[in-house]
Parts: C-alpha cells; sequence; structure tokens
C-alpha cells in the first residue's frame, strides 16, 4: 500500500519514509513562518525607533536645533555650537542611562548626527585640516593607552576597552569627518600631506566601546600607511598582538586601498612575527576588498563622493601582490576551511 503525503503529493511505499521525508511543502511554510516572524520582529523595532527619535526631537534644546540650522562652510561659529549643544545633549542622556533612568541617547544619535556630521564636513572642506584640526583638539579623548604593554596580552584574550567617559560623545562625528578627510587627502596629496595629529586621534578610538560608531569609524586610520613621520605599520602590529584583531584587520581593509603593496607587507610581516591569533578576522577585510565592497565605516560615509575612482569595477589588485595575498593564506593554514576553488572573495568572516 502506497502512502502520499498530503502536502506535495509524493508517494512512499511505507509509513516511515513518508514520516522522514523532507517535504518541500512544509519546509516552505517554515520558511514563511520564519520570514513573517523576523518582519514583525523589525516592525517592532522600527516603531520603537520612531518612538525614540520623537522623544529626542522633543528634548531637544532650541539651542542645538538653532545652531544645527545655522552651521555650515559659511558660519564656523555655529558649527562649534553645534557640536558643543550636541556634546552636552549626549553626555545628559548617557548619564541618565548610567543612572538607570529612560534614556534618549540612541535617537538623539539617529536624529541628530547625520545634521552635525554635515554641517562638520562641510566647513572641513571649505577650510581644510587646520579647521578639523582645531575641532579634534576641543575633543580629544583622555583615555591613555600604551601600545608597547599589547605585546603582554596573553593569545586569545579579550581586548580591554577603555571608558565611554574617557571619548567624546560625539566622536561617532568627528571620526566620520576626519575618516572621510584622511581618504581625500591620500588620493589628492600623498600621504605626506595627512597630519600626524589626525592619525593620533583615529587611533585612540582602537579602544573605545562605541561599536557601532566611532570604533568603526576610526578603522579609517589604515589609509595612513606609510606616513613618514607617523608609525602606521608599527602600531598595527602592535594592536593584532594586543587581541584587536577585528580592529587590526578593518584598518588593513583600508590600507588596501591606499596602498595595496604596504598592506600586503603589513600583512606578511605580522604573521611572520607570529603575533596573530585569528588569522581569519585579519584577512577578513581581504574578501571584502575583492568584493568590490567600500571599506567598513558606518552610515554617513560619502564614499561615493571621497572615493570615486573604486566604482563598480572595484580595485584592481597588482598581480604580483595577488599571488602574494594567495602565499600568505596557504602559509597561515587558512586554505583548509575555504572551497576547493577559492578565491580571495572568500576571506569574509
Amino acid at each position: 500500500m502506497t502512502r502520499t503525503c498530503k502536502a506535495c503529493g509524493e508517494t512512499f511505499e511505507t509509513l516511515s519514509a513518508l514520516r522522514m521525508h523532507d517535504c518541500p511543502d512544509e519546509e516552505d511554510d517554515a520558511a514563511s513562518a520564519w520570514e513573517k516572524e523576523r518582519d514583525e520582529h523589525m516592525a517592532r523595532i522600527r516603531k520603537l525607533e520612531r518612538e525614540e527619535n520623537l522623544a529626542a526631537r522633543r528634548a531637544a534644546s532650541a539651542e542645538l536645533t538653532d545652531a544645527l540650522e545655522r552651521a555650515g562652510a559659511a558660519n564656523l561659529g555655529a558649527v562649534h555650537e553645534a557640536l558643543a549643544y550636541y556634546e552636552r545633549h549626549l553626555a545628559e542622556e548617557w548619564e541618565s542611562r548610567r543612572r538607570g533612568e529612560d534614556d534618549h541617547y540612541e535617537g538623539f544619535r539617529r536624529v541628530f548626527g547625520e545634521q552635525a556630521g554635515t554641517a562638520l564636513e562641510e566647513a572641513t572642506q571649505a577650510n581644510g585640516w587646520p579647521f578639523l584640526l582645531d575641532v579634534l583638539e576641543a575633543y580629544w579623548p583622555t583615555a591613555t593607552f600604551d601600545l608597547e604593554t599589547y605585546a603582554d596580552v596573553p593569545d586569545g584574550a579579550y581586548p580591554e576597552r577603555s571608558d565611554v567617559e574617557e571619548y567624546p560623545y560625539i566622536g561617532h562625528v568627528l571620526t566620520t569627518v576626519t575618516g572621510q578627510q584622511l581618504v581625500r587627502t591620500r588620493l589628492e596629496d600623498g600621504v605626506e600631506a595627512i597630519p600626524e595629529r589626525a592619525l593620533e586621534f583615529q587611533l585612540a578610538f582602537h579602544r573605545s566601546p562605541d561599536d557601532t560608531g566611532a570604533w568603526i569609524e576610526s578603522m579609517s586610520y589604515g589609509w595612513g600607511i606609510g606616513h613618514p613621520d607617523h608609525p602606521v605599520e608599527a602600531s598595527l602590529q602592535a594592536l593584532v598582538d594586543g587581541e584587536y584583531d577585528i580592529w587590526f584587520g578593518g584598518a588593513v581593509e583600508h590600507a588596501v586601498h591606499a596602498d595595496q603593496r604596504a598592506a600586503v607587507t603589513l600583512l606578511e610581516e605580522v604573521f611572520a612575527a607570529g603575533v596573530v591569533s585569528d588569522p581569519a578576522t585579519a584577512l577578513r577585510g581581504i574578501g571584502a576588498v575583492e568584493r568590490s565592497r567600500y571599506p567598513e565605516s558606518g552610515d554617513h560615509w560619502d564614499w561615493e563622493a571621497v572615493y570615486p575612482d573604486l566604482g563598480e569595477a572595484g580595485l584592481e589588485w597588482d598581480p604580483d601582490v595577488r599571488e602574494q595575498l594567495r602565499e600568505l593564506v596557504v602559509e597561515v593554514g587558512l586554505e583548509a576551511e575555504l572551497p576547493q576553488e577559492w578565491t580571495l572573495g572568500d576571506l569574509v568572516l
């Protein structure tokens, strides 16, 4: 006696075969149920964000909103005012969160972060590094670190982070604009034109607890590779030795676009030094480069304007550099974790 699946119509000789078969209709139903649950979850998140954004707008002072309206390349005073009021609001909201009270910290960042960044970006493009460096000095992190001690960190240890209060609350804005200015300067005037102080500012954020903001934006530090005065390569080697593999990998991804030969030489040196505990994480940016993605950054980067040459074609690898990378993948033992016919594009987490 044959048995027929009522869902898909397939027939079976035994009841056990019927029960054990992978019914495509049931799989479709399960997938649909998962998608529905996911969509409902995302809808709840969007609703909460809308409510938080509205609360932030209501809580914002007239001084902040007025300064943001006036801020721009033609009104540098208003730019300074807007940043100061934005910093104050975020500090107050963070203190409310620290005390366990209701806060609008994320709402303020979503509602006013992009506007503040745009104002600073316009002012920086019009007035250059002197203006931006003055702003950075006013909000310089108080977090301290000693790269020389990172060699003492045990392999596999969780990398240390500094406290939120040791960084400017508007760090996401400052590191974004600084990063874009680094890219512009490198592409237009060369690495020598990048101020050493700007690289020091970005480097300080490798310990930032702001995972979704300044910590990511500061990885643009990699555009300083080969700098004549600031030891970018030595600093990055110290970071990977201190188990900051994720930040190191992001910075290397940026560095490849700045100077692919120098970036690959750095990778060879850190692996030769035996300081990389997680090769897959350290090399993850290579896969993104191969897939023609822009370097890792936040939502407010205008890559099309800052780095128009990348385009849809992506980075053109030097054949020798590509071969160096393939050999490195084999040497560090990652090839066994990749598909048989692997490419550099498979080097993604």
